[in-house]
């Protein structure tokens, strides 16, 4: 019989996780608020002017870039926050389907994004909201490393007992995971620079491009979710991420449910 992991415990890393994810909401709607009177301006503006006025093209488009922007402040407000009943589990087919919808503004037109889910995964530790941070952090990594374009691929599968040498956080027992691939065609990762990927605060972007926090963030939520994060990288070739999160069985969604020091409660 396949062994599962306890449920994880949310450390000081994961509650300022969380505050960022809420931030992240609050942000959203307001700035959701914030277009709304500009639309409503826009439109007072256009209706005041008469039937073939140039201006009033212009105030259309302007109209349409505000209900674009309105849609990317929904989803984003949609990603951002956690469910109100968050039991420390996720869906990472439902991860996936929410970042297929949000990344297409964030990537650009000149990357092409290919998503392959495997059916009925079963849930996996970690609450939704950090998951779909954690994956985001990943699709932005890879993104800045295509800035010609480039191809982009998020590949989930469920796995028995696997062994991959390329683990660079976390480990993998004998338990069943979920699998989560991201593999990108970019300028890639130099082999000296891969022991310290995963460091706050440490970033090969050039200054004001990056923090240095969203793989720290990758890490930090594998870490409260006791699986493991693999990287392969070959310069100029590209890289890929494997992501291990161990899948939670029924009787310990329940414990999780009902614990209060339960990852992603609180």
């Amino acid at each position: 019989m396949l062994k599962t992991p306890s449920p994880p415990t949310l450390d000081f890393t994961h509650q300022r996780m969380e505050v960022v994810n809420r931030l992240a909401a609050g942000v959203a709607h307001e700035f959701n608020n914030v277009l709304q009177i500009i639309r409503g301006y826009v439109s007072f503006a256009r209706n005041a002017l008469p039937e073939n006025s140039e201006t009033r093209d212009d105030l259309d488009k302007a109209l349409l870039a505000t209900e674009r922007a309105a849609d990317l402040s929904s989803r984003l407000l949609q990603f951002a926050r956690a469910d109100e009943d968050e039991t420390g589990q996720g869906d990472v087919n439902d991860a996936v389907d929410a970042l297929r919808l949000l990344l297409r503004p964030i990537i650009g037109e000149n990357i092409h994004l290919q998503c392959q889910t495997e059916p009925d995964l079963p849930p996996v530790f970690g609450g939704d909201a950090a998951l779909r941070q954690a994956m985001l952090n990943l699709c932005v990594n890879a993104r800045d490393a295509m800035p010609l374009g480039g191809d982009l691929s998020i590949r989930t599968e469920l796995m028995d007992r696997p062994h991959d040498d390329q683990i660079l956080v976390g480990s993998l027992g004998s338990h069943r995971y979920v699998r989560v691939t991201f593999e990108d065609t970019g300028s890639g990762i130099l082999p000296e620079t891969l022991p310290n990927l995963f460091e706050p605060f440490f970033t090969t972007k050039p200054p004001g491009r990056g923090t240095g926090l969203g793989l720290a963030m990758v890490a930090a939520f594998v870490r409260g979710a006791q699986g493991a994060v693999a990287v392969e990288s070959r310069v100029g070739l590209g890289t890929r991420f494997r992501i291990y999160l161990p899948v939670a069985l029924p009787s310990e969604a329940q414990a999780t449910a009902t614990a209060p020091d339960s990852f992603g409660a609180g």
